[in-house]
């Protein structure tokens, strides 16, 4: 068959197509008498389910069978007792230095300030994954003007200031 396409070009069309279909229509889902049924085909049981993905150890805490008391950590905070230093995690005040907190093993880290008079404020982070000691050693300002990267805050101005308009 011969198809003139726009322009004036010929085209010949196939209708392969059309015979794959015509040759698919030609026979029934039903066998024919004296021919054999075709053989079952056997099932596939289904495929277990995988395995969920394990997640890497450093991101859930080890659990300790032998030990009664798996479920806390003890975290020391060890302080020079004549200093009087006052341990605060957010607004709830712990006590003073030295003091053990106990928590919940694997629950969210502890962002703790000291504060002793006299002396500079302390932040630190207390992490509760293990059992651990934290030695604080505060510093007064003018221990602190020894420390790298420490720069005095700047002077109050003295007496009143004109301002020129």
């Amino acid at each position: 068959m011969r198809v003139t396409v726009r322009g004036g070009k010929p085209a010949i069309v196939a209708l392969g197509g059309l015979l794959l279909v015509g040759a698919c229509g030609a026979r029934s889902g039903a066998p024919e008498a004296g021919t054999a049924a075709p053989a079952p085909v056997p099932t596939v049981a289904a495929a277990p389910a995988p395995a969920p993905i394990p997640l890497p150890d450093d991101l859930e805490p080890v659990p300790v069978a032998d030990r009664v008391d798996a479920g806390t950590v003890k975290i020391k905070l060890v302080a020079d007792p004549r200093r009087q230093a006052r341990v605060t995690w957010g607004r709830k005040d712990l006590g003073v230095a030295p003091l053990e907190i106990v928590r919940p093993r694997g629950s969210a880290p502890l962002d703790l300030t000291v504060q002793a008079p006299g002396c500079l404020p302390f932040h630190t982070r207390a992490f509760t994954d293990r059992d651990d000691t934290l030695t604080l050693r505060l510093y007064t300002e003018r221990e602190a003007s020894g420390l790298p990267g420490y720069s005095a805050p700047p002077a109050a101005p003295s007496g009143p200031t004109k301002t020129r308009r």
